[in-house]
């Protein structure tokens, strides 16, 4: 059986890479236009955020529905007893809960970081539309470090490694995305 931290972990990271990679893209497409415009640019940002949420959410939601439905059949059948209204289905359901808001959360915690810099640009804080753009693609970069460096400490290995190394294949996609964008 997995452990319910091995689940949260894995279904956090993906949903956090996809929302940090999702609003990256967004922001390489708003800032090669001519004239990009800081509210379409926190709109998109906060409904792609919004939609992967309730996408994460709901699937995390549902598989581990399943996958613990599957669970409690199997130790039914190893103790010869139904476990429905028992401490390990209700933890399982707790589990369930948990992992599906924290997952349809992180997307939102993403954008809120990486709009913070657009919505300093809004109000006049930051000079142009490209360094705002910049400093918000630099957020999305630290929080994949700060992903990978966790990820790292909680192995016993070389986290300052994986955090540049998972920053890296961020800062690249960024650039690749800006180069795309800027080309086409």
């Amino acid at each position: 059986m997995t452990e319910p931290s091995e689940l949260f972990r894995r279904y956090f990271v993906n949903t956090l890479f996809d929302s940090t990679f999702v609003v990256l893209g967004i922001l390489a497409a708003t800032g090669a236009e001519p004239n990009p415009s800081v509210e379409f640019a926190l709109g998109t940002i906060f409904a792609a955020s919004l939609a992967i949420g309730v996408s994460s959410g709901v699937s995390v939601y549902e598989a581990e529905h399943t996958e613990g439905g599957i669970r409690l059949r199997r130790l039914e059948r190893a103790l010869l007893s139904p476990l429905a209204d028992t401490v390990i289905s209700r933890d399982l359901r707790a589990l369930r809960i948990a992992m599906a808001v924290v997952n349809f959360l992180a997307p939102i915690v993403v954008a809120s970081i990486t709009s913070v810099p657009l919505v300093l640009f809004h109000f006049g804080f930051l000079p142009s539309f490209v360094a705002a753009a910049a400093a918000a693609g630099i957020a999305g970069i630290s929080i994949i470090f700060a992903a990978g460096y966790s990820l790292g400490k909680l192995t016993h290995r070389k986290p300052w490694f994986k955090a540049i190394r998972m920053s890296l294949v961020a800062l690249l996609t960024f650039a690749g995305l800006l180069a795309l964008e800027n080309f086409l």
